[in-house]
Formats: structure tokens, sequence, C-alpha cells
């Protein structure tokens, strides 16, 4: 049809006439057609929507529902992820792998109750095939467990944590050292009860490499570890700072343990409460999100300097997204990619882009049957097509799988 109406809309435009005109006069006026089409047709290819979303899957309840987590994707394009379940109807919670001529696979789930219960956010994936994540809520004790599931299916736990100095809720996904050993945030618990960042050696040992106070250094860090090539650690907290309202941090933090704060968000035009992954570009330059808050913005994107500038790329109002709850992919142009929990033309969540200076473009917006609500973040395949998850909406509302193809 876009082809068609092209068609029509060039030859009214070009006003092309019908006879054919005198034999001297064709090489000239065909030259001038032709150059008028194709500025014609770049100006209708610049106007189109360069952007098609797919629904993969949708979740159905007997194979997980409400998928909150990252995707990630393997050198063959195959999908990894993880569903939450809902204890109340009885869905299953489930980790997933979606390949790219198969169908969903099931390789590991639990019914309504357990290890992945609206818990298991960004899953991590090694050399070998082996998937590493944190379960919140799992666990020996129910204050969250670091768990391993090989590519036979074999699920372990690593480490249970026991909701005191160790910590407790680890809420977010983990990163990895050469070493194989797993970094990441709980929520609570550490020495002051406010979180605490954790190393676990491959063997299950764990160790506590900073407690926050909940004072002006942060408190119940959200949001994976990202990780310079020092060894330096970055990330955000959802609560404390310098300010009264607790609006959160955003912190460097030594392999020594030796914690720095780059910025205390106000709730003001700077935004509030970052619970989104952090990004690290070439420069040391750090990208995130903050979500809706009360007395603040509608979220924002921002970027923090090492010398601890921040800047608001981008404020969203509604149309163009509502809410940020997840992390940020960016490009080699330097162009930011995510989502936003609602907003957009059906009040549904967004997909957008953020160019480096900070002009916003919405990719896709949710309706319901293509998605809704869309809370982990985004992953790219090798041709720059954009993957992720809706928790809700699809067919039967237990959320998607999807595709942006540019």
């Amino acid at each position: 049809m876009t082809s068609i109406i092209a068609s029509a809309q060039a030859n009214h435009f070009l006003n092309i006439p019908t006879n054919q005109g005198t034999q001297s006069a064709r090489p000239q006026n065909l030259f001038a057609v032709i150059t008028a089409l194709m500025l014609f047709l770049i100006g209708v290819a610049h106007l189109a929507p360069a952007q098609t979303e797919t629904v993969l899957h949708s979740f159905n309840g007997n194979d997980g529902s409400y998928p909150f987590s990252r995707l990630i994707i393997d050198s063959k394009g195959n999908l990894y992820g993880a569903t939450g379940g809902n204890p109340v109807t009885s869905t299953f919670a489930s980790i997933f792998k979606l390949g790219t001529t198969e169908k969903l696979g099931v390789l590991y789930s639990q019914p309504g109750t357990g290890v992945c219960d609206l818990c298991i956010d960004n899953l991590l994936r090694d050399s070998q095939g082996n998937l590493y994540g944190s379960d919140a809520a799992g666990g020996e004790f129910g204050n969250g467990a670091i768990f391993k599931l090989t590519p036979s299916g074999v699920f372990n736990v690593l480490y249970s944590f026991t909701g005191g100095s160790d910590g407790k809720s680890p809420n977010d996904g983990l990163i990895a050292d050469q070493e194989g050993n797993l970094y990441g945030t709980a929520a609570f618990g550490g020495a002051f009860d406010q979180g605490a960042v954790f190393k676990v050696t491959p063997s299950g040992n764990e160790q506590v490499v900073y407690s926050f106070t909940g004072g002006s250094d942060g408190g119940e860090p959200w949001g994976r570890l990202v990780r310079d090539t020092q060894g330096n650690f970055y990330g955000t907290t959802y609560a404390d700072g310098s300010f009264h309202f607790s609006f959160g941090v955003a912190f460097k933090l030594t392999a020594d343990g030796v914690e720095s704060v780059l910025h205390s968000f106000t709730g003001g035009s700077d935004g509030g409460h970052p619970n989104g992954d952090l990004i690290l570009d070439s420069q040391g330059n750090l990208y995130g999100t903050t979500p809706a808050v009360s007395r603040g913005t509608h979220g924002t994107v921002f970027k923090i300097t090492q010398q601890g500038v921040l800047t608001v790329l981008h404020t969203f109002s509604g149309p163009d997204g509502f809410d940020p709850r997840s992390g940020l992919l960016m490009d080699a142009s330097g162009n930011l990619f995510g989502t936003t929990f609602s907003g957009g033309a059906s009040g549904d969540g967004v997909v957008y882009k953020v160019t480096p200076g900070g002009a916003e473009t919405v990719l896709h917006s949710f309706s319901g049957g293509d998605g809704s609500f869309p809370v982990g973040g985004l992953a790219f395949d090798q041709r720059g097509n954009l993957y992720g998850t809706t928790a809700y909406g699809g067919i039967s509302n237990n959320g998607v799988v999807f595709r942006i193809a540019f």
C-alpha cells in the first residue's frame, strides 16, 4: 500500500504528462523526471516509519507470565530471559530461551512460588552457556539467592542470603570478572540494613564489598552495577543521599570498597529514585534513567561525567513516554535506547531513542495486544534490531517478547 500511495503522490507531484513530446526533448525531460522522483522518494523514506514491532511470543501462564527481566542474546541470535509468575493465579515463573527459528522453550520453571516469583531481573550468560541470576526472595532463608543454571537444565543455588550483614533481597542483575566472580547489589541488609554491594565466588563464597549507611552515601541500591577497565564499580541507590527527601544517589566504588557519591538526586528537574541499570561510555561518562517521582518529573534520561556533572538529556512528558524503569542501550553513534513503563499513544508504554544531543523519538507505542508496560531493558542483535519484553499485554495479558526491526 505504501508503494502504491508513494507512486500516486509522485505522479501528482511531478505532473508527468501522458504525451511523449518531441524526440529531442526526451533525454532532458527524462533526466529531470528521474532526478525529481529520486528526491521525492528520499523525502517519502524520511517521513515513513523506519521500524516495525513484531510480537515474537505471547506468554500464556503455562510457559511463564509477567516477564520483568532484560533479555540477553547469544551469538546465534537466541534470546534468554525470565518471567515472574503469579502465586495468586498459579501461573508459572520461568527461565526461558527463544530461538530464531523455534518456539519458546522453558529452561526452568516454578509454579507460583519459589525461585522466580517476581524476583529475577537480569540474567548473565557465560561462554559455556551457563546462566546466572539473583532471586530476591528465594534461597534457604527466603532472603534472596544467587543461582546458576547449566545448559542441561541443572539448577544450583550458589549462595543464600541470611538477611543480615551479608545482605538481603538481591533484586538486580549480576556482572562477572575474568575469574568468574559475580558482583551485584542487595537492596537491604548489610552492616546498617541499608543495602550492600557483594561479591560471590564461583565456589559460592560471599563477601560484602560495601555496606551503605543510609546517609549521604545512599541507601537501597537498585540497578545492575557497571565496571570500568580499572576495576571501579558504578551504580545507583533508590533512596537517601544529601537531600532531605532522600531521592537516591549515583555512586562510584573502588575495588577496595571506597565509595564516593557522583550525584545526589533532588527529586526536582534532575529526577529521583534511580532504579535502572547504568551504562558507561568509552570516555567514562555514565548514562541512566530516573522514573516518575511524585513532586518532580515524569522521568528523565541523564548523563553524569566522572567529575559528577549531571546533564538531563531528556525529560518525559507523557505522550513521549512516562516512567522509565529500565536501563539504556547505546549504539556506536552514541544514541540511547530504552523503554518507559507507561505513556505513549495508548498509555501502555513506549520504546524510545534519545540522540547525544537530547532529541527524543518514540520508536513504538504499545497498545495492549502488542504488549503493555515494558519494565526490562532492551537488547541489540548483530543487525541493530531491538528486543525486549513487556510485563503485561499480549494474547492473555501475561506479557510478550517483542522485536523492533529497523
